[in-house]
């Protein structure tokens, strides 16, 4: 749980948190999706921001609907 609350502190801090308005309207920047492959290096995915979303909700006790 320590690790996993690290995690989002460290993904809600202005290095990977969006400002309103900016980085497309994704939340969460630098993200990467299949670096084995050279793909999807830091930039914003909608996935990312997904699980962000569920990671925040869960630590509210609450799940996506």
């Amino acid at each position: 749980r320590e690790t996993a609350d690290r995690i989002m502190a460290s993904l809600s801090s202005p290095a990977y948190l969006a400002l309103v308005g900016t980085n497309g309207n994704f939340l969460l920047m630098h993200s990467t999706g299949a670096l084995p492959f050279g793909g999807e290096i830091d930039v914003p995915i909608n996935y990312a921001d997904y699980y962000f979303l569920e990671a925040l909700l869960r630590a509210e006790g609450k799940d996506l609907p």
